[in-house]
């Protein structure tokens, strides 16, 4: 993955209301792990609110680990990241441009 910039990596391990990430960020790459062996795994990230905007989903097989890396400047989320599914993952991390947040110098 070739960046312009400062990489920064947030992980989550469930759905929520909240942000994942609040302000607008561009998504560079993405790593998520099922470890169901049986059953298939969905992530779906949307912008502005869990009912906003679909802009990345991602089905993950059975007992396994998907890492991707965008191609360019990566996926805009101009009104942050939420998450309205999040079925049989046990972790995302998303590798985003760096932001300014809470604890972050």
């Amino acid at each position: 993955m070739a960046s312009k910039g400062d990489i920064q990596a947030t992980r989550f391990t469930a759905a929520t209301s909240n942000a994942i990430i609040a302000p607008g960020v561009r998504m560079r790459g993405i790593i998520v792990s099922n470890t169901d062996a049986t059953n298939a795994g969905v992530v779906e990230l949307k912008t502005t609110s869990v009912t906003g905007t679909t802009l990345f989903v991602a089905d993950i097989p059975a007992g396994d680990v998907i890492n991707f890396s965008f191609p360019e400047d990566g996926i805009l989320f101009p009104k942050g990241v939420f998450v309205s599914t999040f079925t049989t993952v046990a972790a995302v991390t998303l590798l985003t441009d760096k932001y300014s947040g809470p604890n972050l110098t």
